[in-house]
């Protein structure tokens, strides 16, 4: 396979509505996590990026919840790409709950990050283990979110049963910060502003995961890997998924290739790096052709094929318009 460059660089971070000015321009609707989210900041630049890059396209950022609800969405045809998740993508793949039949038209335009499942607790909770989250009070994600699916499905694995409080990512930090949570979930890599910023009120600890906890997690859900996390503040092993942008079978081969050639092009590494700087870590196609879960857009497969960049089986079965 042909080696594929890093992402570094620069870009122009826009907020709300972002697009073309062309009248003509072709509209299209992204549908986004939480505002409070550092991946709703990577989705709004991207969609400036792409605007301004590709001929004719405007694009318009919707803030949805989570990647759950936009990918039901998307499937719904009320956004035409969606914030995802390899685990919700795998959901919609099987048909499985939430969604009631196998999303057949679902398609991967590209994967930009790993994204790892951190369980963050109150320092002086008394909470070190997974197993020590029994009976706590504990936000599981954002409502709707791909972070509470994925959270109920490893404690269910797991047997462990804390007292899941379901709200919103905003009404979850208050709750923690005024100390009526012992801890919540959030999905990403470190360091996270929603983290960051629920630490400003109460000192943190993450709960870490056992070989024998990662080992069963991952037999019963293979879209999962370990991820063994070190930084400057913390230590400790976990899970991981990925995240990225899907779309569907709808939208033209065209569209999908000049999508994929900005974002995968220098200037598209340079833009994600400026309003996601973990991803200067990280290379959007090979993210992609390891992550995906849904098949690869068949402008994304043209787009591979020209550069001579190798495709796994799994990502072309059934990719065709």
């Amino acid at each position: 396979m042909r080696q594929i460059r890093g992402l570094t660089g620069l870009v122009l971070a826009l907020a709300g509505t972002v697009g073309a000015t062309t009248a003509q321009a072709e509209r299209l609707t992204m549908g986004a996590t939480y505002s409070s989210s550092p991946y709703y900041a990577y989705q709004v630049g991207m969609a400036g990026f792409l605007a301004k890059t590709v001929d004719d396209l405007q694009v318009n950022v919707r803030e949805l919840g989570g990647g759950q609800v936009s990918t039901e969405a998307l499937l719904r045809g009320e956004v035409d790409m969606s914030i995802a998740v390899s685990a919700t993508d795998f959901s919609a793949m099987a048909g499985e709950k939430p969604f009631s039949a196998p999303a057949e038209e679902l398609r991967t335009l590209w994967y930009f990050a790993p994204t790892w499942l951190n369980f963050v607790v109150a320092a002086d909770s008394g909470i070190a283990s997974m197993r020590d989250l029994s009976g706590r009070h504990i936000n599981p994600g954002g409502r709707g979110s791909s972070t509470e699916s994925m959270v109920d499905l490893v404690l269910a694995e797991l047997g462990i049963e804390p007292e899941l409080v379901r709200i919103d990512g905003t009404d979850a930090l208050e709750e923690f910060q005024n100390g009526r949570l012992d801890g919540f979930v959030k999905s990403g890599l470190l360091p996270d502003a929603y983290i960051q910023q629920a630490a400003v009120a109460r000192d943190i600890s993450f709960v870490p995961m056992t070989d024998e906890e990662i080992d069963k997690i991952i037999a019963a859900y293979p879209y999962f890997s370990r991820a063994d996390v070190k930084t400057e503040d913390a230590e400790f092993s976990t899970v991981q998924t990925a995240v990225g942008i899907t779309t569907t079978s709808d939208m033209s081969e065209e569209m999908a290739y000049q999508i994929a050639k900005a974002v995968f092009s220098e200037e598209g590494k340079t833009a994600a790096a400026e309003v996601y700087p973990p991803s200067k870590a990280f290379s959007a196609a090979e993210v992609t052709l390891v992550a995906a879960v849904a098949p690869l857009h068949p402008g994304v497969l043209r787009y591979f094929d020209e550069q001579g960049i190798e495709v796994p089986e799994r990502l072309k079965a059934a990719a065709t318009q």
